[in-house]
């Protein structure tokens, strides 16, 4: 026999199953699990490329957009959407819920495709239980939480203060679910990266920390690539 509503207070839902009395949190899981499933698992399709299975664990769902799979335990943002969806057909929080999940597991995978266009001057270096780190010209490195670090003269990484520059207000990367946008952190760190690949030497707080010899090593670079454009 299926739980049965039998009173709805501000905070509690009282259900009555098999010879029962069962009292539930009154949150927006439980109204779709209780008032509008009768206690089965959560089925629901917001359109032809997007839909929500919860599994046989209460508030785990399997999910799924244009053909993408993802497990989500946030059950009550899954039925916020249902809820929302229903009253007004609109699916965007369900599609942001998901596009937010998926940039956290395909995290890797999308900003090892976003570095491809600084080709072989930055590289991602994943290993077990560590952190990802980005590595600009074989002398910086930014890492997963947007903290520069510079080559010492020893061969240690030593932190280095920098801020990102530019418009660091939006960048998107095209995916199998649409555009997504890249979180504050990844911003952060593909800004980095940028200064990073064309250091302002004039920018004295970042200038020196640096070693003598790096210091003389950047200088020398942009006296020679000054020259080239000179020289063309």
């Amino acid at each position: 026999m299926n739980p049965k509503i039998i009173a709805e207070r501000d905070n509690t839902l009282i259900l009555f199953e098999a010879g029962n009395v069962i009292t539930v949190p009154n949150n927006s899981y439980n109204q779709v699990k209780y008032r509008e499933h009768k206690g089965d698992r959560i089925f629901y399709e917001f359109n032809d490329d997007s839909y929500v299975q919860e599994t046989y664990d209460n508030g785990i769902f399997n999910t799924s957009l244009n053909g993408e799979t993802l497990q989500i335990r946030d059950s009550f943002s899954i039925c916020d959407a249902i809820k929302e969806h229903k009253k007004d057909s609109n699916d965007k929080s369900f599609e942001k819920l998901f596009k937010k999940q998926y940039f956290i597991e395909k995290k890797s995978e999308l900003m090892k495709e976003m570095i491809e266009v600084f080709g072989d001057r930055v590289k991602m270096v994943e290993k077990d239980d560590t952190p990802t780190n980005y590595i600009v010209d074989e002398r910086f490195m930014v890492n997963d939480v947007g903290e520069s670090h510079y080559l010492s003269d020893f061969g240690q990484w030593s932190f280095l203060c920098t801020v990102a520059q530019g418009n660091l207000s939006k960048m998107s990367i095209n995916t199998k679910i649409g555009e997504l946008e890249l979180g504050s952190t990844e911003l952060t760190i593909m800004g980095k990266i940028g200064f990073l690949l064309a250091p302002d030497i004039t920018d004295n707080v970042f200038f020196h920390q640096l070693s003598d010899k790096m210091q003389s090593v950047l200088k020398a670079e942009l006296e020679f690539d000054s020259a080239k454009v000179v020289g063309v």
